[in-house]
């Protein structure tokens, strides 16, 4: 019951969102020697209540930490050692920075939200008396403190003093309620925030609510994939490891948001604080409001690197002015920003990961809902900036920090074309294990599915995008480039894989076919690596472009002459690429395999067309082929589609200063080398 019921809070987004709020029950457990405790089983910090299990809830021993409510004050790091110290199983994650709080109060039962409609009506000048009024005289209402070990009394003091309350009210961070049973919990948030919500509806006055036509305002698919690549590309920066720190981008542009972004309070709803400062870790205290898109590239890059420049000023002055006394040793955590309204576009959210972009995303849209609510109804007044540090930089609270793994393409986006075949999927693995994020591309849709089914089985689904289109028709690979950017918010790794092949000797082939295979393996290498350049120059942040290209550039085989012609074409452009994309710190590579044959799974497209005849000629079945082409090299190893991705992450990962170079992963065929 205690799982069932929190999934109820933790999926109603109007209660809690990602992460936030905590419910607890207290459970009578022997102990190894059969003596009976009651044990305290509160959501352990960072769980999500939507999807949370038996692992979730750490248990600690009720009675040690009841005892702890004598003392007149405990320090946050004494406070984390005691919920670690008594939890009953070593492997427990960290408990919720309440867990006190929860012990504290006598019921088996305990829920807590930060409801959107109760910060509406905290957040506001007279808001003690608006929640007062809209919940009636069984609520205690007391004022904010820095959730904790003083909290967690205040709230136990407030009930003792009013034991038939059936509810607590914490100003600017949200309601505990409770019960001997879950139902009875669980009714009572959902009748007050009920109650909440009705007050507002009743007592708004609509007339400020903003309702503008915005059908002549809204920003185009161009030019928001524009602005994302240019934010993403100024809010990266340079982390204490000499490492670039990259973000994912998440864009909300419902029409709600967007009339919001052209409101006359959308500057002050960027700069009004946090609803609650359990926020600000995922959005930052305040969001950056930008108020045009200039049409020209270099007017766009200079807007935003100057709204990202003040930001960081402002935050470190925020800091600094914060960071004294108690607080003088603590570290400053970065100073980019996460949230961006922008006129005509809506939001613009940022993240290390792409889960982190959406979580940011969702609290900022939620945040600007519930703070237009609040000015339609008289005001919004938020925290004062002390408060919002104060947990902003508390130890309990930054364990919710995002992580970032420090793994080689931690943070980037990557584009694989011709990701159905076996080299394209085993592209696509190797990224997606280095830690990036891949926008798999392909014109079979169908076989294309399957390598998707397959990666999402073994990876974070968010992490990978699906994109059909034809490589050839260079209108389309524009477009998909913006909605890779709208997906992800930008471009930073391109591999040109998608090829075809065609058998033929020179005086029988077929001009038709010759003229195919050119527009796919040359014009199609030319159409991808075009249109990806607008993007990764308005990232300013260099990036990298590895060419599959192929043993048969140095080594062609008869009757194999437009394949042969094509990839060295696509060859060269990519090395004349390499010359004209450095001084933008992009690197062009080229790698050269030689027979990667594919699996069970994904088989090779190029060796299904050409396997049958290589086959015939050399009278081999399938296993004989593959064993000849292994014999064929100087290590005798079978050549797989890892390699190949292995050999990308490689170039991507930028261990060496390398560009225009041409790497073989063939095993050693000598007629091959790169001369």
């Amino acid at each position: 019951m205690r799982i069932y019921t929190s999934h109820l809070i933790g999926r109603n987004l109007a209660l809690v969102l990602h992460g936030g709020g905590n419910t607890s029950v207290k459970i009578s457990v022997p102990d190894l020697l059969g003596k009976e405790r009651i044990i305290l089983f509160v959501k352990g910090s960072g769980h999500d209540l939507a999807s949370i299990g038996p692992n979730g809830f750490p248990g600690l021993i009720l009675e040690n930490l009841m005892r702890l409510r004598n003392l007149e004050s405990l320090s946050d790091e004494e406070m984390a050692n005691q919920l670690r110290i008594n939890c009953i199983r070593a492997d427990s994650p960290v408990a919720s920075i309440e867990g006190f709080l929860h012990a504290f109060l006598p019921h088996k039962f305990v829920d807590h939200s930060h409801a959107d409609a109760l910060l509406v009506l905290a957040n506001q000048p007279n808001g003690r008396k608006l929640v007062e009024k809209a919940l009636g005289p069984n609520v205690v209402v007391i004022p904010y403190f820095k959730p904790g070990f003083d909290l967690s009394k205040a709230v136990a003091d407030a009930y003792d003093s009013h034991p038939s309350a059936e509810a607590i009210v914490i100003m600017h961070h949200g309601i505990f309620t409770y019960g001997s049973d879950a139902e009875t919990a669980y009714s009572m948030m959902i009748h007050y925030v009920n109650k909440a919500e009705r007050f507002i509806d009743e007592y708004i006055d609509r007339s400020r609510l903003v309702g503008l036509d915005i059908n002549d305002s809204k920003i185009q698919p161009n030019d928001l994939a524009r602005l994302v690549e240019t934010i993403r590309g100024a809010s990266s920066f340079i982390n204490a490891a000499g490492v670039r720190q990259r973000f994912f981008v998440e864009v909300r542009n419902q029409p709600e948001l967007v009339k919001a972004s052209l409101s006359p309070w959308a500057e002050e709803l960027c700069h009004s604080g946090v609803m609650t400062p359990d926020h600000v870790t995922r959005t930052k205290n305040v969001y950056v409001f930008v108020d045009q898109i200039p049409d020209e590239d270099a007017e766009l890059k200079k807007k935003i690197d100057t709204h990202v420049s003040d930001f960081r000023k402002n935050y470190d002055r925020y800091f600094e002015s914060q960071n004294s006394g108690e607080k003088s040793n603590l570290t400053k955590l970065d100073n980019s920003p996460r949230v961006f309204l922008v006129a005509g576009a809506g939001l613009v959210a940022l993240g290390f990961s792409v889960k982190w972009a959406r979580i940011a995303a969702d609290i900022a849209e939620h945040t600007i809902r519930g703070k237009l609510l609040a000015m339609a109804m008289g005001g919004y007044r938020p925290l004062p900036e002390n408060h919002v540090f104060d947990l902003e930089y508390m130890n309990l609270q930054q364990q919710k920090l995002e992580r970032t793994e420090e793994i080689e393409l931690q943070g980037q986006i990557a584009v694989v074309t011709g990701a159905a075949g076996a080299i394209g999927f085993g592209i696509a693995d190797c990224l997606l294990k280095a830690g990036a994020v891949v926008a798999l591309t392909d014109l079979d849709e169908t076989r294309l599915n399957k390598v998707v089914e397959i990666l999402s089985g073994k990876y974070d689904p968010t992490r990978l995008g699906k994109f059909v289109f034809d490589i050839t028709d260079y209108s389309t690979v524009e477009k998909a480039m913006v909605e890779i950017a709208l997906r992800f918010g930008g471009i930073d790794l391109v591999v040109p894989n998608a090829g075809i092949a065609y058998v033929s000797k020179i005086e029988d082939m077929d001009p038709q076919r010759f003229t195919q295979v050119m527009e796919v393996n040359l014009g199609g290498v030319f159409n991808i690596i075009k249109a990806a350049i607008p993007a990764m120059k308005r990232q300013g942040t260099g990036g990298n472009i590895v060419l599959i290209s192929s043993k048969n550039v140095f080594d062609p085989g008869a009757a194999f002459g437009a394949y042969s012609a094509s990839k060295a074409a696509a060859h060269q452009i990519s090395r004349i690429a390499s010359l004209e994309l450095a001084e933008m710190g992009i690197r062009v590579n080229m790698i050269n395999p030689d027979a990667v044959f594919g699996t069970e799974s994904v088989s090779s497209k190029l060796w299904d067309y050409i396997g049958p005849d290589r086959m015939k000629s050399r009278g081999l079945d399938p296993l004989g082929l593959k064993e000849y082409y292994r014999q064929r090299n100087l290590l005798k190893v079978s050549v797989l589609a890892e390699h190949v991705g292995n050999a990308v992450v490689f170039f991507a990962a930028e261990k060496t200063p390398t560009t225009g170079a041409t790497l073989p992963v063939d095993g050693g065929v000598p007629a091959a080398a790169p001369r």
